[in-house]
């Protein structure tokens, strides 16, 4: 059962299942005793090291964590001091507990780490983190757009939408193929939608557009080119919200597309983050602030994101 008090905590979880997605990145499904209440766009910081006495897993770290230094060795064995943060990918709850759903792309000696887990291992979590999404009213379609990495909140999101009977309609983008971090599965009847059918958003009923930079896969181009495509589908709607996660150039491009079109849109951020907390001041994002001198400020992602609504934010500081 979530906790009755929505706060985030530091929780010792256990490796329920992981796979590989594709080239780069792998996903790990782990079960959480007592998570709190969660919405898509908010994350964990988790610990990528093994807990003393854990031999087994201490072992298959060190060859994992021989990581190249900046020296040119590998010989010692690097254990990442500071927690990494991970979007949710999704959540769902039992009666003991809830299981959690991290897609991550292999970076470092700390993503190596937690690709190496195995069913049963324990891994260490603090959480939930930030602002999530804030969900549309119940009149408007919903256009996601996950560039990369940024589809675990994005696919989320999709899920707990269509639940809530708001159409969703999804552009998923990658340099290539490879590179995409999704379930491929043929292609689609005569929709009018490109591509093939991504499966974690098929099965609820969501239709993707998928765009690539090599033309690899789907639309031949980037995720702007496959949001025009579905924005031209939303002619006859009123009501039309965005919802993007993704590198930031990427997200300013989709927030400009939205700019010019009058489209409310809200972007998950992407920052590097130490603490997760808003202590070590290190994640920031530049946002207009008619209040002050400058008429902006930096916001921290951790705390006030990472998830901004796209006007609010100052993609070319001053």
């Amino acid at each position: 059962m979530p906790s009755s008090v929505n706060q985030p905590g530091i929780f010792s979880s256990r490796v329920v299942r992981r796979r590989v997605v594709c080239e780069e990145h792998a996903e790990i499904t782990l079960h959480v005793g007592g998570f709190p209440l969660a919405t898509p766009g908010q994350f964990v910081q988790v610990l990528c090291r093994s807990a003393p006495g854990d031999d087994e897993a201490v072992r298959r770290t060190r060859a994992l964590e021989a990581w190249p230094r900046s020296d040119g060795s590998a010989d010692a064995p690097l254990a990442p001091l500071l927690r990494r943060p991970f979007s949710l990918g999704g959540l769902r709850r039992f009666s003991n507990g809830c299981e959690i759903e991290l897609l991550f792309r292999i970076v470092g000696p700390g993503t190596a780490w937690l690709a190496g887990r195995r069913s049963g291992d324990l891994v260490d979590v603090m959480g939930p983190l930030g602002r999530g999404f804030a969900l549309p009213p119940a009149d408007c379609r919903a256009l996601l757009v996950a560039g990369g990495i940024g589809l675990p909140p994005i696919r989320w999101l999709g899920e707990i939408l269509t639940a809530a009977g708001i159409p969703c309609d999804c552009v998923c983008g990658a340099r290539a193929r490879a590179n995409l971090p999704a379930t491929l599965d043929g292609e689609p009847p005569a929709n009018g939608v490109p591509g093939p059918y991504v499966r974690e958003f098929a099965q609820h009923g969501i239709d993707v557009v998928v765009a690539t930079d090599d033309g690899s896969c789907g639309v031949h181009g980037t995720v702007v080119d496959g949001l025009l495509h579905l924005f031209q589908r939303t002619a006859d709607v009123e009501c039309v919200r965005v919802f993007a996660c993704g590198p930031h150039v990427m997200l300013q491009a989709v927030a400009a597309f939205c700019h010019q079109r009058g489209l409310s849109c809200q972007v998950a951020m992407e920052r590097m983050m130490a603490c997760g907390m808003g202590t070590c001041q290190s994640c920031v994002v530049p946002v207009h602030d008619e209040g002050s001198k400058q008429r902006w400020r930096y916001a921290l992602c951790c705390a006030e994101g990472p998830v901004f609504d796209a006007s609010t934010v100052v993609w070319r500081q001053p």
